[in-house]
């Protein structure tokens, strides 16, 4: 797939830029050096957290292109502290839920995607991110049921 291999070559030009060995980056983000060395060829399977938390490690914004009525727009957020911030915590919600639920932290995600939630955690950052995270896991069940 082009857009892993093109994601990969910018993880690892950014690692070698800041001059970061590969088992540093791999135990910091709690993956082992194989699957970092995969990411970076542009061939491992990953989760979306794991993702975040390396473009999140390494200071990295990526675009996204979508295709919408024949016309191509770009949507990309810039990449400021506060964005860093963001990611970490929807990390932290998703992590946090699916430990909750007993689930996988990739089926969690894409779950809270679906649904919208992921949306409205990240616009919700400022009145959200200092409440418990048992009030977080209540917050998500009950917009998962309907419910808010």
């Amino acid at each position: 797939m082009k857009n892993k291999i093109e994601i990969g070559k910018k993880l690892k030009n950014k690692r070698l830029q800041l001059n970061l060995r590969m088992d540093d980056v791999a135990k910091e983000i709690g993956i082992t050096r194989a699957t970092l060395w995969s990411i970076e060829n542009g061939n491992g399977n990953y989760t979306i957290d794991t993702l975040l938390k390396l473009l999140s490690f390494l200071n990295i914004s990526i675009g996204v292109d979508s295709q919408e009525q024949g016309t191509r727009k770009r949507a990309t957020r810039t990449n400021s502290v506060l964005d860093k911030k963001i990611n970490r915590f929807i990390v932290m919600c998703v992590e946090q839920y699916a430990s909750y639920v007993n689930q996988g932290s990739s089926d969690v995600y894409h779950r809270l995607n679906k649904t919208g939630i992921i949306e409205e955690l990240k616009n919700d950052y400022e009145d959200m991110h200092g409440m418990s995270t048992y009030s977080i896991n209540e917050y998500i069940d009950k917009r998962l049921s309907g419910g808010v």
